[in-house]
């Protein structure tokens, strides 16, 4: 009789993010995941699969769990612009503040382009989060605290765009000044 497989699934996977957010997908070795997650091949085999089946997990629920962050703060507002002002400068608190940076960002530029499935996951992810943010630029228009003459599903492909660009500069230049001073530009920009 084969032995019960006795950890928590979850745990494994989250410690297993950590290692390819901090090696990239290509640096990290099985032997870095089973030494991270703390369980044997065999294990990991049966019960998740191969490094691409659990980096592909690891994208998923790093999505989730960002999603599910960005939408309980947004609810949590009765003003969506103030909902949106909140998002703009939380991101810019991150940018500065996670030093491994963005993962969905670092799974982009190094599989999405040769990987279909990653491209694919990440391509729907993304316009999860744009019609989201789509979602609450509109509200904000319709609320009359944006002008409705912009499109909401362009205004939030800028604004999620910004992000990326904030990064790169981050990345570059090590100054959390001219990051709050973009994130401030933006918001003043949207919300002419």
């Amino acid at each position: 009789m084969a032995r019960a497989i006795e950890f928590n699934e979850c745990e494994k996977i989250d410690k297993a993010m950590n290692v390819f957010w901090e090696k990239g997908y290509n640096g990290t070795s099985m032997q870095d995941l089973v030494d991270a997650m703390q369980i044997n091949r065999s294990s990991l085999y049966n019960t998740i699969g191969d490094k691409h089946q659990l980096f592909m997990k690891c994208i998923s629920n790093y999505f989730d769990n960002a999603m599910k962050e960005i939408r309980e703060k947004v609810a949590k507002e009765t003003s969506a612009k103030q909902a949106l002002i909140n998002v703009i400068k939380d991101k810019a608190g991150w940018i500065v503040d996670c030093e491994k940076g963005c993962l969905g960002i670092k799974t982009i530029f190094e599989i999405a382009p040769e990987d279909n499935e990653v491209r694919n996951l990440m391509n729907k992810n993304n316009n999860i989060f744009l019609d989201f943010l789509a979602e609450t630029v509109q509200k904000a228009m319709d609320d009359g605290e944006m002008d409705k003459s912009e499109d909401a599903s362009l205004m939030a492909e800028y604004i999620m765009t910004s992000f990326t660009g904030w990064k790169q500069s981050y990345i570059l230049h090590r100054d959390p000044i001219k990051i709050k001073k973009m994130s401030e530009f933006l918001i003043k920009n949207i919300f002419k």
